[in-house]
């Protein structure tokens, strides 16, 4: 395993690296919005990080490598999320075909930015207009969070109005999807309310 100091990296790669979850697929344009960087200057640092294999391009986007991955993990290790919404999506609902259906959406203040996935979840993760937060819709069999990134209290009105869109256009999705009773909502964990995470 590669060790970091091994590696000639600059400021901007390490922005980069620190942008990326393990196994997470980010595009050009969602890099861009993420980290508020000029596109050339981004570009520059994807290529040198290619050139050492500490990502590569997929049809997707980019990906860490294990090298990178291992870098960006230690990088990343004070990095947290905040649940703000948790609930669990209706049994006919077929969850890959509703995945692909959000996959590179904009939609409202929200901007594509990747997707990460493995044999337990997938994490789909859109970034503010403003670049300032990530959020991040992540499914587990039916269950659904939406999580947002980085956790400040000062965000926290913000934090509930996002997962509010996401999870809108998450329901709009899922209705086009239903040939029957189109107004199903959502059914939460125990009630029919929604749960939320504040603290």
């Amino acid at each position: 395993m590669h060790e970091a100091d091994e590696y000639d990296l600059r400021s901007t790669d390490w922005n980069v690296l620190d942008a990326f979850d393990s196994q997470s697929d980010f595009g050009f344009q969602g890099l861009k919005r993420k980290l508020g960087i000029h596109q050339e200057t981004l570009s520059r640092a994807l290529h040198r990080l290619e050139d050492d294999q500490l990502i590569e391009h997929t049809t997707d986007g980019y990906r860490l490598t294990p090298q990178g991955s291992a870098i960006a993990k230690h990088s990343n290790s004070s990095s947290r999320t905040q649940e703000i919404l948790e609930t669990y999506l209706p049994s006919d609902i077929s969850v890959s075909q509703l995945i692909n259906r959000l996959k590179y959406s904009w939609f409202s203040t929200l901007r594509w930015l990747g997707y990460a996935e493995n044999k337990d979840e997938t994490a789909l993760n859109w970034v503010t207009e403003d670049g300032i937060s990530k959020i991040i819709a992540r499914f587990k069999g039916k269950r659904l969070t939406i999580e947002i990134e980085p956790h400040d209290c000062a965000l926290s009105d913000s934090a509930i109005k996002f997962a509010h869109e996401l999870l809108a256009r998450i329901t709009k999705e899922y209705t086009h999807m239903t040939s029957t009773n189109p107004t199903r909502q959502l059914a939460s964990t125990s009630n029919p309310e929604t749960k939320y995470n504040m603290s």
